[in-house]
């Protein structure tokens, strides 16, 4: 009798599993889902958090936690299947389990991003916060490797957040104090700074908002000569580098280098702030974008004015050395089409 009310029990328990969608066996239960993209591990894989999961960890005994960071695998294009580790490495299912999402990307070294995070090969393994800035970067997917991004990425981001916010404090302090030291920290947490974070946005407004001045210095001084601007302007580009300001002084200095007939060093400053990271400069990366435009109509009028000339021989000479000035851009490739 109690071998069959034992029997009959756990079919019971069985089919109560089974209904609930927890039947499929322990390596389904544990295989990681990854995120279709890295904008939806950013907005913290929440794709992937269905009523079923939910209940799935609840009978499990786990409760879903906030997403905090992303491991992100830069695959080999000519891979198929996922490496193994990642399912057979338990620090990797605990972290899917937890605070972490899971994304897949193809290398292309063309990317954006994968070029800000320095990645020239694949495979790699980079851990990274929600905001996708990358903090450890590591090679193939071994476990001891998983468990290195997995482990380290944490700690690295708590040091980073904590540094940001004393550096940010102490720099706001000296700007009040009208202590130059001020702007040279908030650069500097500018250039170090990483997307997301509220101290890095606020460095770079206050930044923006104390050169407001000195770019209208550099106007004055690009109306009096050309020359004089390029050399205000130029000192801005020391100073500010790749911050907002800095890049904002590159699209004011190749306007006034091509003013000045100097048209390829206009251009490469411009494709310069062009390949920035899109997340930190997109303004100024569109303004670049406008300012190339107008030198590459300008380049156009001249093939224009070039091929409506009398002396056919001379408007092929005009316009290749037009594709030379111009290379880089829509009118250098036009100048060359026409000068076949």
């Amino acid at each position: 009798m109690k071998t069959t009310l034992a029997i009959a029990f756990t079919v019971a328990l069985g089919g109560l599993a089974h209904a609930q969608g927890f039947g499929r066996g322990d390596m389904m239960r544990d295989r990681i889902q990854w995120s279709r993209s890295l904008d939806a591990a950013m907005k913290g894989g929440g794709e992937f958090l269905s009523e079923f999961e939910k209940r799935r960890l609840k009978a499990m005994g786990i409760e879903p936690q906030d997403k905090k960071f992303i491991f992100v695998y830069i695959r080999p294009t000519s891979e198929d299947t996922e490496p193994r580790e990642f399912n057979t490495c338990q620090d990797a299912v605990d972290a899917y389990r937890g605070a972490w999402v899971f994304v897949k990307l193809d290398f292309d070294k063309e990317s954006a991003v994968q070029k800000a995070w320095k990645v020239t090969s694949a495979p790699a393994c980079i851990g990274c916060d929600l905001y996708g800035n990358d903090f450890v970067k590591l090679g193939a997917p071994a476990v001891d490797t998983i468990r290195s991004v997995i482990r380290g990425t944490p700690q690295a981001v708590a040091a980073y957040e904590a540094k940001l916010k004393a550096d940010y404090q102490k720099a706001s302090d000296l700007v009040k104090a009208e202590d130059d030291r001020g702007s040279k920290m908030l650069v500097d947490i500018c250039l170090s700074g990483k997307n997301g974070y509220k101290e890095v946005t606020e460095s770079q407004a206050k930044l923006n908002e104390l050169t407001e001045t000195a770019f209208k210095k550099g106007d004055l001084a690009a109306a009096v000569s050309p020359d004089t601007g390029v050399e205000y302007f130029e000192d801005l580009v020391k100073i500010y580098r790749t911050t907002p300001p800095g890049a904002r002084a590159e699209v004011l200095l190749a306007t006034l280098d091509h003013a000045r007939g100097n048209i390829q060093p206009a251009i490469q400053r411009l494709l310069k702030v062009m390949k920035s990271d899109p997340r930190a400069l997109k303004a100024e990366i569109e303004s670049a974008g406008k300012a190339l435009d107008e030198i590459s109509k300008a380049g156009d009028a001249k093939i224009e004015l070039a091929l409506n000339g009398p002396d056919k021989v001379l408007a092929k000479d005009a316009v290749r050395k037009i594709a030379k000035d111009y290379l880089g851009t829509d009118a250098g490739k036009h100048a060359a089409d026409a000068s076949k």
